[in-house]
């Protein structure tokens, strides 16, 4: 299956979890969607099981990977591969500290030998796409000159597509500031895409609203967005007509009554409590009153009350709601 990458929901830790990625098909039929990044240790030595099922409902969905042993990575890629995942990913943009000491991530751009290496070993067995997300450069490795070579180098390992964060990666930042202090560079990408015409180039960082999503895809093949998505998963109810043209009927009312009846059908309580954390972002983006939003965030947190009754107000209110604004 070709994929179409002009919309993508950015791999986000402790955020883009299958609860999340759940809501966020109530939303968007088109948009592609990515797992948190999974260390290829966490798959050999964990339950695969618990980290990578997800439901059908999802696809296209794609598996990020992190790691820097080519073996592992490869064994991991296949483990992926045979959930039923449409796409692995590999990790070389997150400059968490984490990630530093175990040498992967976006430091994986500074050892090209290294990386082409994982990515041999993993895409020798892998009948699916193997994509690598990147910064546009680390510390001293920046500019122009560099990452054209280094998205050269990658593409003659049979790598064609390439998420792109606009922004290098400093070691000395943490990393929430290294989503803001280092400067957007925008231009930077454009110029991938203009120099790698075969490649296919998504464009990610401090992307917020739905024009400038279409403004980006006048130079490149896709926007990738995370903090505005996850802030704000209604926005989501844009892509499919604004981005892909098409009218799915996404319904915000019908997708909410869908993700409070995947909730009560959750049976491990850490699980229900993941996938409230996802609908307070909802919550949170709605215009009830303050005291309101208030109340009914408390009677979600509180165990001792019936999800069910509360999901049945919530809805009572939400169409209060739309018939006030529709008379």
């Amino acid at each position: 299956m070709s994929l179409d990458y002009r919309f993508c929901v950015a791999p986000m830790m402790k955020k883009t979890d299958r609860h999340f990625r759940y809501l966020s098909r109530q939303f968007s039929k088109k948009a592609i969607l990515y797992t948190e990044m999974i260390h290829a240790n966490a798959i050999l030595k964990g339950n695969p099981d618990k980290l990578l099922q997800f439901k059908d409902i999802e696809h296209p969905v794609a598996l990020q990977l992190g790691g820097c042993e080519p073996s592992q990575l490869a064994e991991a890629a296949e483990i992926g591969a045979s959930y039923g995942y449409d796409e692995i990913n590999l990790n070389v943009g997150c400059p968490s500290k984490k990630v530093r000491s175990g040498n992967f991530g976006v430091f994986l751009m500074k050892d090209i030998k290294l990386l082409s290496s994982c990515l041999r070993a993993m895409k020798k067995n892998l009948s699916i796409p193997l994509t690598v997300k990147c910064r546009i450069g680390v510390d001293e490795y920046e500019g122009d000159e560099f990452l054209n070579n280094f998205i050269s180098s990658l593409s003659s390992e049979g790598i064609d597509t390439f998420f792109i964060h606009a922004r290098k990666a400093i070691s000395g930042l943490d990393t929430k500031r290294n989503r803001s202090i280092p400067p957007l560079k925008y231009e930077s990408v454009y110029r991938v895409k203009e120099n790698h015409p075969d490649l296919k180039i998504i464009i990610n960082g401090g992307i917020d609203e739905m024009i400038k999503c279409q403004n980006h895809l006048s130079y490149v093949d896709g926007v990738m967005l995370g903090r505005k998505v996850y802030a704000d998963p209604t926005f989501l109810l844009e892509v499919d007509q604004d981005i892909y043209e098409e009218n799915n009927a996404n319904c915000f009312d019908i997708g909410m009554k869908a993700y409070m009846e995947y909730i009560l059908a959750l049976e491990n309580p850490k699980d229900v409590n993941r996938a409230i954390t996802h609908l307070v972002q909802v919550i949170k983006k709605i215009s009830f009153s303050k005291e309101t939003r208030k109340q009914l965030l408390l009677n979600v947190r509180n165990n001792n009350k019936d999800l069910k009754n509360i999901f049945t107000d919530f809805q009572e209110d939400l169409l209060l709601k739309s018939q006030s604004q529709n008379p």
